[in-house]
């Protein structure tokens, strides 16, 4: 068993999303002070490499104190996107080679690449999204979440957010910002993405991984 790491750092300065601060991370207490170091952390449910519940969208919806820690964890299925780019639409046709694995999945990963401009300002320009048309195939797929390696699943621009709306209204999750999806091409592998239990949390930071078998 391998275990890969899919997650970006959290630190100062870090990637936010347009308009949003990025994390504090600041020293409270350390050694050469106080003989231990204890780090104070101050950021937004939804930065860095995270998931969105359905309370992120809806009122009622679930939170990260609620979902059973099952629907964090499954088989994943690994989509390549890398031929889609700026200003481009992942249409559903693209997934019509994966019907069969898409049967059994519990995690569908977009894999577009795009993490290699996180940190520069290409990251959230235009970045590569589902279309509408995907967004309901997957939705179809009875399937626990969707990853992928830009900073939302919806449009940089999008106003109506209807990959979030669509998706997060059938109770699957949605993890943003994930990076090193390159490690998992060509295995079979579990993901998980387990959130901290923050009460009535819209969301939370994760430590997404896959695991080789």
């Amino acid at each position: 068993m391998k275990i890969f790491d899919l997650t970006h750092t959290i630190k100062n300065g870090m990637p936010a999303w347009p308009g949003e601060e990025s994390p504090l991370v600041e020293k409270k207490y350390t050694h050469a002070g106080e003989g231990f170091q204890v780090i104070k952390l101050q950021m937004l449910t939804h930065s860095g490499t995270h998931l969105d519940m359905p309370a992120h969208f809806f009122a009622n919806g679930q939170t990260t104190d609620v979902l059973p820690l099952e629907n964090f964890f499954g088989k994943g299925t690994l989509i390549d996107c890398r031929n889609f780019g700026k200003h481009q639409e992942i249409p559903a046709s693209h997934f019509d080679s994966y019907k069969e694995e898409l049967k059994q999945t519990d995690f569908v990963l977009i894999w577009t690449d795009w993490d290699r401009f996180w940190g520069t300002d290409e990251y959230f320009d235009h970045f590569p999204v589902l279309s509408f048309e995907s967004a309901n195939l997957l939705v179809s797929c009875n399937i626990k979440g969707v990853g992928l390696d830009v900073g939302s699943i919806d449009k940089i621009d999008s106003k109506d957010y209807h990959n979030h709306n669509v998706i997060l209204s059938n109770n699957i999750i949605v993890i943003e910002n994930l990076t090193g999806l390159f490690q998992l091409e060509k295995q079979p592998f579990y993901f998980s993405a387990f959130p901290l239990k923050i009460h009535e949390g819209d969301g939370s930071p994760v430590r997404a991984a896959g695991i080789a078998f």
